[in-house]
């Protein structure tokens, strides 16, 4: 990944946090995995993209370009303490 594209991924999670949403981990191994979504995220401005929350569904995500990208999160805990499960859902326009 490039300088830019963390710098960018940085930012995102920045967005998630102040809502509330640390998913940092689970946004790399996205991008890691999705080299077409990196590829676009790298050569978009950072203020073309948009967020949203849908609270009632424990989702945030964003837009950019002809793209959007869902997070939707479950909590739960267990005899090891408290967990999340986040399942990114990709939109394309």
């Amino acid at each position: 990944m490039t300088e830019e594209l963390m710098k960018k991924i940085e930012r995102i999670n920045g967005e998630f946090e102040s809502r509330d949403f640390f998913i940092k981990d689970d946004i790399i191994e996205l991008f890691e995995e999705r080299s077409d979504l990196a590829e676009k995220l790298d050569a978009i401005k950072f203020k073309k993209i948009e967020f949203f929350t849908v609270e009632e569904e424990n989702c945030v995500g964003f837009t950019f370009e002809d793209v959007q990208v869902n997070f939707f999160i479950e909590f739960g805990e267990d005899e090891e303490g408290e967990w999340y499960e986040a399942t990114a859902e990709i939109i394309s326009f």
